[in-house]
């Protein structure tokens, strides 16, 4: 299928865990895309072709090999990645009890906020004499 592109002398780039790489390729006419493997098997092409007259931009096309690619549309993907716990160095999980506990000493500042507003109000109200 890729039997008419060759493989540029530039390294691969590892994605993700490291199993994936990209390679860039080009084609007989010179056009460049993006060929993502996993070991010796082809998952992903990222390639571009002209966009609509008079834009000046090129549209990009993704073309999945396999079921297990999932194409999204929307900013989901870029925030879930952005937001990976490898990426921040938490641990994957919060402990329910942990949870539990923040949730409490949030509702009890609350409450405390509240009751001591309406402490400072009753005194600026005994002092203004209402």
């Amino acid at each position: 299928m890729l039997d008419d592109v060759r493989a540029e002398d530039v390294a691969p780039i590892p994605l993700g865990r490291r199993a994936i790489r990209a390679e860039s390729l080009t084609n007989e006419s010179g056009d460049h895309a993006i060929l993502l493997r996993e070991d010796e098997t082809s998952r992903v092409l990222l390639l571009t072709e002209p966009g609509s007259p008079g834009s000046g931009r090129e549209r990009v096309i993704v073309v999945p090999f396999d079921e297990d690619v999932e194409t999204r549309v929307d900013g989901d993907a870029l925030a879930k990645w952005i937001a990976a716990p490898d990426l921040l160095g938490t641990p994957d999980g919060i402990p329910r009890f942990a949870s539990a506990l923040g949730l409490i000493l949030l509702v009890g500042v609350l409450a405390l906020t509240v009751i001591g507003a309406g402490v400072v109000f009753s005194w600026i109200l005994d002092v203004v004499g209402a």
